[in-house]
Order: structure tokens, then sequence, then C-alpha cells
């Protein structure tokens, strides 16, 4: 890959990057408070012996795991844009953008085995396809221009 290519591409990927973040972060945001609210409703409304009601604190718990871990990733994501139109415009800042990049590989697998755990179908296996051949492309275009340096 020509550097003038990983420039552009890092650019391209950066601001889908933010989309994507910025999406993320909303959706992070709407787990936390539907498993706040709905283990909320739970302690106010149920006795700890109904039934169904250790099952719903249960899903609350899960909720609120999922919440945090998709901020997180939703975060780096949104970094890892702004740090790859940062380092698209100006090859000498492309470090961060390179060290985010791996960790955006990580977490992209980490959420493909998550989601391989929870059940497999089509629509699983090709965002897990599609979040980790992201990652990549991000990673390939950041060690261009930093080998480039």
């Amino acid at each position: 890959m020509s550097l003038n290519n990983a420039k552009k591409s890092i650019t391209i990927l950066g601001v889908l990057n933010i989309i994507l973040g910025i999406f993320g972060i909303g959706l992070g945001v709407a787990f936390l408070s539907g498993g706040n609210m709905l283990g909320k409703s739970v302690i106010e409304t149920a006795a700890p012996a109904a039934e169904g009601a250790a099952e719903a604190l249960t899903m609350s718990g899960i909720m609120l795991v999922l919440g945090v871990f998709v901020l997180v990733a939703a975060v780096v994501d949104l970094l890892l844009g702004i740090f790859s139109i940062i380092g698209g415009k100006n090859s000498v800042k492309i470090m961060p953008a390179y060290v985010l990049s791996i960790i955006a590989i990580i977490l992209s697998v980490v959420t493909m085995i998550l989601d391989f755990a929870n059940g497999v179908n089509v629509s699983t296996i090709l965002d897990g396809i599609v979040g980790i051949v992201f990652s990549v492309t991000s990673f390939a275009c950041a060690r261009t221009i930093r080998n480039s340096l």
C-alpha cells in the first residue's frame, strides 16, 4: 500500500470510526440505563422470593456489564477515529492511531468471541468479521504511515 493511499484510507476510516463511536456511546448509555432501570424496578416491585426476580436481576447485571463493554469499545472507536484523521493529515502524529488500532483489533476479537458464546447466526458472524476487517485495515494503514517515517 502506498503512503498516499494509506493516508486517504485512514482518514476515511477515521470518519467512519467517529460515526460508529458516537453511535456506540449512545448504545452503551442505553444499555447502562436500561440495566439500571430494570434492576431498580425489580427491587422496588418484586419481593426477593417472587418468581422471576432473580432472573430479572441477573439480566440487569448482564446489561450493565454489556453496557460498560460497549461504552469502552465505543470510546476506543471514537478516539481511533480522531487520531486516524490527525495521523492521516500529519504522518508524525500517527502513533496514537497505531496503538488504538491494535486495541480495536483485540476488542473486535473479544466481541466476536462473546457473540459466538451467545449464539451463532449470520448477523453475528458478519458483524464480527466486519469489525475485525475494519480494525485490521486501520492497523495496516497506520503501520504503513508509521513505517514511512
